[in-house]
């Protein structure tokens, strides 16, 4: 019972570090630098992506400093991806934030009520994200996020996204929507399936507090690449093609929760492979 209530402490002492680091941090270290973008840049799109690539990377190697039974696998080719629709299995509110922190550019789509919240609403629509509905009053938005989206590929720039659309809270695939897949053909650009396994284990969805004191290993991995070439079959078919890769990446063993994980090596220096 003793080492419950210690372990409960350790959550929130991590959890309100964490949230201390998205209030306090953004607003003392990289508010400046977005308003300086938003008023001067000739360049805003790129260079807000650039900050929240930043953030985040902040964010995480925080992350590892004070959650140390946390150990993190990153697929090191992942960095280098470029040009290119990246699809990836959603597992927790830390998937498009782990992502962001470790893809040069990247935009990505984001549920649409996000838009008109002050700040952050600022931030993302300058950064170039997507929202997740096209009509009503979004509608435009999206039309001219899509066709600068081949420009966007081809200097290369990234778009993620999850195709089940939501967080699974059990594990399970759900159903991918095809627009990714629709993307990809259209602007000829190489798809990438990635593989995120244990987010859900620190961050579970419905829960407050991260679950930073239990032994965890959390694994982010490039699976498979689909060439433009190979973008031709239908889209039923490239569907099945990538879920039946992330079924794959997720049949493996995790890591028992009894173990104590030992401790987390530099965060952006382990790969996998």
């Amino acid at each position: 019972m003793r080492r419950r209530s210690a372990d409960r402490l350790f959550d929130l002492g991590v959890t309100l570090t964490c949230w201390l680091y998205f209030t306090l941090g953004f607003i003392v270290l990289f508010a400046p630098l977005y308003i300086a973008s938003g008023l001067f840049s000739s360049r805003k799109e790129e260079a807000f992506q650039r900050y929240n690539r930043a953030f985040y990377r902040g964010f995480f190697l925080l992350l590892q400093v004070i959650a140390p039974r946390q150990r993190w696998q990153i697929d090191e080719r992942i960095a280098s991806l470029r040009g290119s629709v990246i699809v990836c299995n959603h597992r927790s509110y830390l998937d498009p934030l782990l992502l962001i922190a470790h893809l040069e550019r990247a935009t990505t789509i984001v549920k649409s009520t996000f838009f008109i919240l002050p700040i952050f609403g600022w931030v993302i629509r300058t950064a170039g994200y997507l929202p997740a509905t096209a009509t009503g009053r979004f509608a435009g938005l999206m039309l001219a996020r899509m066709e600068a989206m081949p420009a966007y590929l081809a200097s290369g720039g990234n778009l993620f996204v999850f195709p089940e659309g939501t967080r699974s809270r059990d594990g399970q695939m759900g159903v991918l929507n095809q627009g990714a897949l629709k993307i990809a053909r259209q602007c000829r650009a190489p798809m990438h399936v990635l593989s995120l396994v244990n987010t859900d284990r620190l961050f579970t969805p419905g829960f407050f507090l991260f679950a930073a004191s239990t032994p965890n290993l959390i694994r982010l991995q490039l699976i498979e690449t689909i060439s433009v070439t190979e973008l031709q079959p239908s889209l039923a078919d490239l569907g099945n093609r990538v879920r039946q890769a992330m079924e794959r990446s997720q049949a493996g063993p995790g890591p028992q929760s009894s173990e104590v994980a030992p401790p987390s090596p530099p965060f952006f220096s382990e790969s996998t492979r």
